[in-house]
This record gives structure tokens, C-alpha cells and sequence, in this order.
């Protein structure tokens, strides 16, 4: 139902996000380079999952 479409939306994005950031291959140069990506993925997700990226786009569930 309605959920399935709220998660394919909200997964699609976050795959487009990683994507356009470059964290699909996390290829870092050292330990704190791959911190800093981990990072990122991790806060990403969290935006995500507060809604605040959903609100900034327009989006109201």
C-alpha cells in the first residue's frame, strides 16, 4: 500500500544521495577518510529519517 510507495520514494533518494556524493564506493585514502564517508552515509540517513530532507524538498507524509 501506501507505505511500500513512502519507502520506495525515500529509497530511491537516499540511493540518488549516495550516488551524487560518491559513497557508493568508498574508496578512502586512509582511516579518517573512510570515518568522514561513514559519517556522511550515516548522517544522510538520519536527515532522512528526521524528515528534514522530506520537508526541505516539499514533501509532506
Amino acid at each position: 500500500g501506501w507505505m511500500g510507495r513512502v519507502r520506495n520514494w525515500i529509497e530511491t533518494r537516499f540511493s540518488v544521495m549516495v550516488r551524487s556524493l560518491g559513497l557508493h564506493r568508498l574508496s578512502a585514502r586512509s582511516f579518517w577518510g573512510l570515518v568522514s564517508r561513514v559519517n556522511l552515509i550515516v548522517l544522510v540517513h538520519n536527515l532522512i529519517r528526521s524528515r528534514l530532507l522530506l520537508k526541505m524538498a516539499g514533501v509532506e507524509l
